[in-house]
């Protein structure tokens, strides 16, 4: 039963790779008029199998314009051959040209103590301005999130790792048309 379980989940996993990769046709280039936008969502916690973690991008009229989420259980970013894959999704979100905000992130998670399992969730605001061109895809790095015994979010570049699950995952090949502006840790970022 459990192996089966394990083969099913593997399958699962290699055919959202697999449509990605189908999606994309092996190129970045987004739909005309929009503009792509790349970012890791990684974290970890002690229970993965429970934990769910997500971002809001929020445009000039603080509305917002875009939402994702990974589970730390099915989701993972796998990096150059060799590198330990890392719990979590590699985003690509299409948007409109404009200026943006990656505004806050969010997580909810399961712990267990002397009394049961317990449901904890937390919420990090963020200030982390970019702008996006017409036609451009954009690399923003990571969004990594420590769900242990005091949450925290910081901002990171993982370049070498999300492009290399770009090659490899993704199947794409040239990289070069991707700019990339890693978002700076806001120093009003608070969790």
């Amino acid at each position: 039963m459990l192996r089966t379980a394990l083969l099913w989940l593997a399958a699962a996993l290699l055919s959202g790779c697999a449509s990605m990769a189908s999606r994309l046709h092996g190129s970045l280039t987004p739909p005309p008029g929009q503009a792509y936008v790349i970012v890791s969502l990684v974290g970890k916690a002690f229970d993965p199998d429970r934990a769910t973690i997500g971002l809001s991008i929020s445009d000039a009229q603080d509305r917002v314009a875009a939402q994702e989420s990974a589970s730390l259980l099915t989701d993972t970013v796998f990096g150059e051959e060799g590198m330990s894959p890392e719990e979590g999704k590699l985003l690509l979100i299409s948007l409109p040209p404009g200026d943006y905000r990656l505004s806050g992130a969010w997580a909810h998670w399961v712990e267990d103590s002397a009394f049961g399992s317990e449901l904890k969730m937390k919420q990090f605001k963020l200030n982390a301005p970019f702008q996006l061109k017409p036609n451009e895809t954009v690399y923003l790095g990571e969004v990594w999130l420590d769900l242990s015994f005091l949450p925290e979010i910081q901002l990171r570049d993982e370049r070498r790792r999300d492009f290399g699950h770009m090659r490899r995952v993704w199947k794409i090949n040239q990289l070069d048309q991707v700019r990339v502006q890693p978002l700076a840790q806001p120093a009003a970022a608070r969790p």
